[in-house]
């Protein structure tokens, strides 16, 4: 595919990461010359200095013959103004991102034909949606929706106190319509078997129907849904999160630092206790009793302040804390140390933009450990080479698991018997190495 990326900030350099690998053809657009040569120097795509709205810009980098264009500047009316001049100009598919509070509402995380453009998301909303998934589990630090929401796929991390280690996988009463799809160990990712066992610091990524992944997460974990939840920062992540989780009855607690935004959320958050003040203030959150809340969600645009928060969270023993990364490079550090949840806006944006630059045949749904394995969901087409095979016939390879089968309005989690037909969707997971053989497994023959 042809691909033109407008903008070299964290969403645009990790789409070009990935882009490259998979071998597209992409041209990286920027006015700042720094990210231009930085863009340069690490990937192999064509690149051009220039205003990425401008007439001119568009047409140098051809977006004429464009099969996706992608505007990720840190101007929501740029990327707008980009996506409508490109798609005017003959791009096939084009996706903006816009998420500022004025267009929190607009969007609601994802909108198809906003103002024209063909796909517009606010990566802000959407991991504000990630929060409350998390905050509605049984302890889980990651929660995707998959097939329609009829699929979940959960992280959770395996401490020295958790139940059920050291036994072989095919021992543990795991529930019939849950798998465990991967661990991740000494950060090397792996498909586990019948006979792998799960140890302290692992992460596991649990899948399976909804109830049955939760009943699965209660075999790790004594956690139970969040029903205080204390929320520093009252942005578009912190006011999304709190009017979610506060139609559910939970009680909120938005700590916010800015006076005059912390009345605007006081007037509009009915349900919510807003209180102005800094959440970096430990006699705050003492005098607030944080610790007695069920988790703590920082979520400022200040990784700094969001770090610190939680750690100061943790030490009035707040159980579970929750942290909004803007840097992507500093997961791995926010885990080490101590926070439970590390969430960052690029990875929500850049795995929803993904889905559009996948082929007919496998798209995207979420790359997992930095895209060391990635879950995906095709359509079995007719001539394929996996229906009509039962599961253990399939020869799937070494790091691919076939994860769910949607037949009509039946979801399988399948075992060795049952099969793929014509036109199921088919949930897989897969890492880097086993995904060109799955590829030609499910590819149709001509």
């Amino acid at each position: 595919m042809h691909i033109v990326v407008i903008g070299l900030g964290e969403v645009g350099r990790h789409l070009l990461k990935v882009l490259d690998g998979d071998g597209h053809d992409v041209v990286a657009v920027d006015n700042d010359p720094e990210r231009v040569r930085e863009a340069e120097e690490h990937q192999d795509v064509a690149t051009l200095l220039g205003y990425g709205a401008s007439h001119e810009t568009l047409v140098q980098v051809g977006v004429s013959m464009a099969d996706l264009v992608v505007a990720v500047t840190d101007n929501d009316e740029v990327n707008l103004i980009a996506a409508l001049a490109a798609q005017r100009l003959g791009a096939k598919k084009v996706v903006a991102r816009a998420q500022s509070n004025e267009w929190a509402r607009w969007t609601e995380g994802v909108r198809y034909g906003l103002l024209g453009v063909d796909v517009v998301i606010n990566p802000r909303v959407l991991l504000a949606q990630e929060l409350a998934k998390i905050a509605r589990s049984h302890g889980a630090s990651e929660v995707i929706d998959l097939a329609q929401e009829r699929i979940e796929l959960v992280e959770i991390d395996i401490k020295a106190e958790t139940r059920n280690t050291g036994k072989p996988l095919a021992q543990l009463p795991i529930p019939r319509n849950a798998l465990v799809a991967a661990v991740v160990r000494h950060d090397e990712l792996f498909v586990p078997g019948g006979a792998d066992v799960l140890l302290p610091g692992d992460r596991v990524y649990l899948i399976g129907r909804p109830e049955a992944v939760v009943d699965a997460e209660d075999m790790f974990t004594n956690r139970r849904e969040a029903q205080r939840i204390c929320i520093v920062g009252g942005g578009v992540i912190g006011e999304a999160l709190a009017r979610a989780l506060s139609k559910e009855g939970a009680k909120i607690m938005l700590i916010e630092k800015n006076r005059d935004r912390a009345h605007q959320l006081s007037a509009t958050l009915d349900s919510v206790t807003v209180v102005h003040g800094d959440g970096t203030n430990v006699e705050l959150l003492k005098e607030e009793e944080v610790g007695s809340y069920d988790l703590f969600a920082a979520v400022t645009p200040e990784d700094e302040v969001n770090l610190m928060a939680s750690l100061l969270a943790r030490r009035v023993e707040v159980p579970r804390t929750a942290c909004v990364v803007h840097r992507g490079d500093y997961m791995d550090i926010y885990r080490q140390l101590g926070i439970d949840i590390a969430l960052s806006p690029r990875i929500v944006a850049s795995d929803h933009i993904l889905r559009y630059a996948r082929t007919d045949l496998i798209q995207s749904m979420a790359t997992l450990e930095g895209g060391k394995a990635e879950v995906v969901e095709l359509t079995a087409r007719k001539g394929c080479r996996a229906i009509g095979l039962p599961l253990k016939r399939m020869n799937l390879p070494r790091g691919a698991l076939l994860a769910a089968i949607v037949h009509g309005e039946k979801v399988i989690i399948p075992r060795g018997d049952d099969e793929v037909h014509c036109d199921d969707a088919v949930i897989l997971l897969t890492t880097a190495e086993a995904r060109p053989t799955v590829e030609r497994l499910f590819r149709p023959r001509s």
